[in-house]
């Protein structure tokens, strides 16, 4: 992973993408990634303004992953190109 790479948390057990986000930091042993938008239906968004406000501020972080974690099932949807945009 590198900065700029639009990337996708999948759900452990299926191919449901449930967050999306861009690397905003790469570093030799982690990562991190600020995540942009999750899967609303997964994450109960249609229960009420609660779920909604909730989502927004625990999903919608900058979170750090270690390279060797090969548990984190970040998949990487679109890689930065040589010249540094996607």
């Amino acid at each position: 992973m590198q900065i700029g790479d639009y990337v996708g948390q999948i759900h452990p057990a299926s191919d449901m993408i449930l967050k999306k986000g861009i690397v905003v930091e790469a570093k030799k042993e982690s990562y991190e990634v600020q995540w942009l938008s999750f899967n609303k239906d997964f994450w109960m968004e249609f229960e009420g303004e609660a779920f909604a406000e909730l989502n927004k501020r625990y999903l919608l972080t900058r979170m750090s992953y270690n390279r060797s974690n090969d548990k984190a099932d970040i998949i990487i949807l679109s890689k930065v190109g040589a010249n540094g945009v996607g």
